[in-house]
This record gives structure tokens, C-alpha cells and sequence, in this order.
């Protein structure tokens, strides 16, 4: 499974050696490692289109609410 990885603070992540990866890389991993580091915010699906395309899908956890979400942006106008 690809995925990307969008942070890294580590050179291993929950066992997983990611030594030779940097943020912005497109690696395989087996499923089951892929889904623990998209999970746990540090990588995110990496799909192709039909045309070849890249495609990236990002989740978030549940109660994460987001930078565009309602929630944020009262949050950021009580920071200030």
C-alpha cells in the first residue's frame, strides 16, 4: 500500500524503520503498517487516478477538528 508520509519525528515509528524516507515521500508498505501510520496522522494514503495522476486521501481522527472546521477558528480568535 502507498502512502505518504506527512511528518516524520523519528527515525522509527511504532516499529517501523523509516530511515530512509523524508516527509513528502511516497513509499509501499504492507497494508497493515500503512494503515497504523495513516492512523496515527503520520502518513497519508497515496492513490493513482485512471490517467496516472496522483491522488492523496487524508483522514483524520474523530475528534480532530480540523483547520477549516467551525470549531478551529473560535479556538484561534480566543489565542488571540
Amino acid at each position: 500500500m502507498h502512502v505518504q508520509l506527512m511528518r516524520k519525528l523519528a527515525e522509527k515509528i511504532d516499529g517501523i524503520d523509516l530511515s530512509e524516507q523524508e516527509v513528502g515521500d511516497v513509499f509501499d508498505l504492507p497494508e497493515q503498517k500503512a494503515r497504523m501510520l495513516v492512523a496515527e496522522g503520520w502518513a497519508v494514503l497515496e492513490r493513482r487516478t485512471h490517467d496516472g495522476r496522483q491522488l492523496v486521501l487524508a483522514f483524520r481522527r474523530r475528534d480532530d477538528p480540523g483547520p477549516l472546521s467551525s470549531q478551529h477558528d473560535s479556538d484561534v480568535s480566543r489565542a488571540s
